[in-house]
């Protein structure tokens, strides 16, 4: 067992260990502590064996997540080990590995959400389920408003934001999309695709994505996090 990644919210080990056969199998294991540590790993898990359907050769391979029978209070997510570089992914590849997520899954779930929380770090997505993607979108991310209060205390300015932002921008912005005959489907969204979980993997140089926090919600979700600034080789937004 050793250190393998970095995490300001997990502690994160690498797993090698010999089979049976006297074959060797790398694990990767991430785990926290606490009832939201445990959150965090079925998350985790059910968010990753989601993405991992859609996209079997660019996702760590889920394994489980449980708790320690002698530590009740630690948790735990197991998946297969895949050796990556510190690179970004060629940006062509990740692309089309995104969008190709987006498609294959499109359709499947017919309403906005997840079956369960997921994690944006340590701070727990609404996913309760909704027939509406103006209404899922504003309700998530007014829970993300909600746990910024509660983490910094009230700020005057910012509920002014807030208020036009809930009031105008999202009904002006997402509402033309499910109103005058037009609609959407539902797909899946890893929601969390910084550089920081998105690497080559070492061997075949191909894209693998990892510590989803998956939702099913309109395509540009997945995007939220990524910008030109994030990817220095992506010069024309077209090219996503």
């Amino acid at each position: 067992m050793a250190p393998s990644g970095t995490s300001v919210w997990v502690q994160t080990v690498r797993i090698d260990i010999q089979l049976e056969d006297g074959s060797m199998k790398t694990y990767f294991k991430k785990g926290a502590l606490g009832d939201r540590g445990r959150d965090m790993m079925r998350g985790t898990f059910e968010s990753e064996k989601m993405m991992y359907l859609f996209a079997p050769n660019n996702v760590p391979k889920p394994v489980a997540w449980g708790t320690y029978k002698k530590e009740p209070e630690k948790h735990f997510y197991i998946c297969d080990f895949v050796d990556m570089t510190d690179d970004l992914p060629d940006i062509q590849s990740f692309c089309a590995l995104v969008a190709r997520v987006h498609l294959d899954s499109m359709g499947k779930s017919t309403k906005y959400g997840f079956p369960i929380t997921t994690h944006l770090a340590n701070i727990g997505n609404d996913n309760s389920w909704s027939d509406s993607w103006e209404k899922w979108y504003a309700r998530a991310l007014k829970r993300m408003l909600e746990e910024e209060e509660e983490s910094h205390g009230p700020d005057e300015n910012l509920a002014i934001l807030t208020a036009g932002l809930f009031e105008k921008v999202i009904p002006r912005l997402l509402r033309p999309l499910e109103t005058g005959g037009r609609h959407i489907k539902p797909c899946l969204i890893h929601s969390d695709l910084w550089p920081g979980n998105a690497k080559p993997d070492a061997v075949t140089d191909e894209p693998i994505i990892f510590d989803s926090c998956c939702f099913w919600g309109h395509n540009e979700g997945s995007l939220r996090h990524a910008s030109i600034a994030d990817i220095p080789t992506l010069t024309d937004p077209q090219q996503i």
